[in-house]
């Protein structure tokens, strides 16, 4: 069985959900408002402590009126094509892209920029128009001039935007699956492939080539802390012929696997466990989300993993509810959660939620209205240094013949 990066999602299955609220999007971000929280204040005079108390006091009333706006549809794509958006990036509150698969008479690979006051349609290199079956199904960004778009289909390819055009960086005409990957800066970017036939696997950019990393498991996700100590998700193959998934870290000269004492099981004949995404915040909190099939991929049960810099902790939750795309927000993870049936791919979750977890406890949030129409969500990114946060898919509609189709690419917006 071929295994790649991406698990089951809510924006894979029909209707999907967010949160309300979104706190700093970065982990800096969190820290210094952490750390600007607990400043300490000098002692002084009964009076001006009086005063002071009573500015607080008005100004806490002030804030909670003032409540950061909620998750809500801000743009519908009218390109007069069936688009779908399926992943999306934010440099700034200024710049960020989304991109997708143009699905009219064909697939065809699709992206759009938000320049701080609207979304347009962006051109991508004329040889992205050769791969078939295109779709843009990841991107990552470490500043405005290092924007990486990653392109699945025959061939799969990666272009880099470099603040004035597209250039495609490299190609795989082995891969057959969806690609996915990350950068933290244009001398150091990944590209996730999968593990498994007829997959490329795990490759790393320097800056001047592409080359295979040196890891105990095959890579198909990471996030960095320091140029030293970054962590992965991804898999390893096991003697009966199945794959484990696991956590591995680098500590600035190696990767090595990180134990995570049986929380993450290896498949077996009617079992199988496929971790999501990973959020390294510091070394004492590291989230990853999961999920596991059983019946022989007739049920799952998605999962929550939790490193507080000495062990792991696990959240289960309930039996056919998925965890999709993600982010951390506010110290938890909030993701894209629905009830799904895997017997039936034709149905839809009328009622889909986003889940937060944090600290024990799994709080249920609402959806954004989507009137008389499915509403899709693929992909999920906080916006550096805000509280706010982006979200993107499609509206779907059924067709007896073709099933259900996309009608147009949806993006929608949580805080200012």
């Amino acid at each position: 069985m071929r295994r790649h990066s991406i698990v089951m999602t809510a924006g894979s299955c029909g209707i999907a959900a967010l949160a309300l609220a979104i706190a700093p999007a970065t982990a800096q971000a969190a820290q210094a408002a952490q750390g600007a929280q607990a400043a300490h204040t000098p002692r002084a005079a009964h009076a001006t402590q009086k005063a002071r108390a009573a500015r607080k006091a008005r100004t806490g009333r002030a804030a909670r009126g003032a409540q950061v706006p909620g998750w809500r549809i801000v743009h519908v794509n009218g390109y007069g094509d069936h688009d779908s958006l399926t992943a999306v990036v934010a440099v700034s509150q200024q710049d960020a892209w989304a991109g997708g698969l143009i699905s009219n008479a064909g697939s065809h690979a699709f992206l759009q920029h938000w320049n701080g006051q609207t979304w347009t349609a962006a051109d991508l290199p004329a040889a992205i128009s050769k791969i078939s079956n295109a779709q843009v199904s990841g991107l990552a960004a470490s500043s405005a001039s290092n924007v990486w778009a990653f392109i699945s289909g025959h061939p799969a390819a990666v272009a880099r935007f470099d603040g004035t055009g597209w250039q495609v960086m490299r190609e795989w005409p082995a891969e057959g699956f969806s690609i996915t990957g990350a950068t933290f800066g244009p001398a150091d970017v990944w590209m996730f492939g999968g593990i498994g036939p007829q997959t490329s696997g795990t490759w790393h950019y320097n800056g001047r080539r592409w080359s295979r990393p040196k890891m105990p498991l095959t890579a198909f996700g990471i996030s960095r802390i320091s140029a030293r100590d970054e962590w992965a998700i991804g898999e390893r193959p096991t003697r009966q012929g199945g794959y484990a998934g696991g956590v591995e870290r680098w500590n600035g000269h190696s990767w090595r696997t990180v134990p995570t004492r049986g929380l993450v099981p290896a498949d077996t004949a009617t079992r199988s466990t496929g971790l999501g995404q990973i959020f390294a915040q510091s070394r004492r909190s590291v989230w990853v989300t999961g999920t596991t099939y059983t019946g022989s991929f007739s049920h799952l049960r998605s999962f929550v993993l939790h490193w507080n810099g000495r062990k792991w902790r696990r959240f289960t939750g309930a039996s056919d509810v998925s965890l999709g795309p993600a982010i951390v927000a506010d110290g938890s993870v909030q993701a894209v959660s629905q009830h799904v049936r895997l017997s039936d791919q034709t149905y839809i979750d009328p009622a889909p939620v986003l889940v937060s977890y944090a600290a024990g406890h799994l709080v249920t949030l609402a959806t954004p209205p989507h009137p008389g129409r499915s509403l899709e969500i693929n992909g999920m990114a906080g916006i550096p240094g805000t509280q706010s946060a982006w979200a993107v898919g499609g509206y779907f509609t059924d067709s007896t013949v073709k099933g259900w189709v996309p009608t147009g690419g949806v993006i929608l917006r949580s805080g200012n």
